[in-house]
């Protein structure tokens, strides 16, 4: 649809006769599709270009203004033609390039600036998710070291357990009325460790105990010994707990013959056949310690 203006000012200079090239192309096609308003224009016009000649009133110029006017316009130097403004749908269409331009101009910026933004939004989630990461990764540490010490803590639950059963099975050796105690002689340089033979006549059984023993020492163990007529037989390797303590329980003590003596030494890791000169207890029979 053209615009109300544009036509107008296509329609008068139409009346004028003073429309050329695609313009009067165009004026003529608006003409020719019957358009009342273009119609009503045009009789507009031309009912005012009709009344133009009556306005001179039939007077001609002098002759003299007639004699200078052609003069001047035959002897007058060739003059460059001005350039012609462009058809108004041509100013039309480079305002419309100029607007779609600045529009994709627009379009161009907004883009930019939503790529920052995002490329910010997207900073800030590595940011956020770094800094998760490394809470994550405290809270594993955490965790681990809670692990570590609920591992340590069941350890001394069940060294706890073990001792409370020996003591239980220690206590239920001694209430027997049958049981001796056969003191050991401490012969290490550990002064507060203490070892001895508790021995049931009536039950043919005995138990070798010891208390505040050190650890071995590392690819060593200690090793108990009973010397029955005239031979050592080994009869246990074995560890102290975390309080120095052990406890060894010997079934059928008469089977081994007449016993003589009782021993502890120090041992390489898993015993040896015949004992050591490395003595930590050692006591007789009889009771009485060596």
């Amino acid at each position: 649809m053209k615009d109300p203006a544009e036509l107008e000012e296509l329609i008068s200079i139409y009346a004028l006769g003073a429309l050329e090239g695609e313009e009067l192309e165009e004026v003529e096609r608006i003409l020719a599709s019957g358009s009342t308003e273009a119609h009503e224009l045009l009789e507009k016009y031309q009912n005012v270009t009709s009344h133009i000649s009556y306005s001179s009133r039939g007077k001609m110029p002098e002759s003299d203004l007639r004699a200078k006017t052609f003069n001047e316009i035959l002897g007058s130097e060739k003059r460059p033609i001005a350039e012609a403004k462009p058809p108004f749908w041509k100013r039309f269409q480079l305002v419309g390039f100029s607007f779609g331009a600045a529009v994709a101009a627009m379009l161009i910026l907004v883009l930019f600036s939503s790529g920052n933004f995002i490329d910010q939004r997207l900073d800030a989630k590595r940011t956020r998710v770094s800094d998760l990461e490394k809470v994550m990764h405290q809270q594993r540490l955490t965790i681990a070291s809670l692990q570590s010490t609920l591992s340590e803590k069941e350890l001394e639950i069940g060294e706890l357990e073990e001792n409370y059963a020996r003591l239980d099975e220690l206590s239920e050796f001694l209430e027997e009325p049958g049981v001796h105690v056969i003191q050991l002689a401490n012969l290490h340089t550990d002064e507060d460790a203490g070892g001895g033979v508790l021995y049931d006549t009536d039950d043919n059984q005995a138990m070798f105990y010891c208390l505040d023993l050190d650890h071995p020492p590392e690819g060593e163990t200690y090793q108990l010994w009973v010397r029955a007529d005239g031979v050592h037989k080994s009869m246990a390797v074995f560890k102290v707990d975390n309080r120095g303590s052990g406890i060894v329980k010997l079934e059928a003590v008469s089977d081994l013959g007449n016993i003589e003596h009782y021993s502890v030494t120090l041992e390489p890791e898993g015993g040896a056949d015949k004992p050591s000169d490395k003595l930590i207890f050692a006591g007789d029979h009889r009771g009485s310690s060596l």
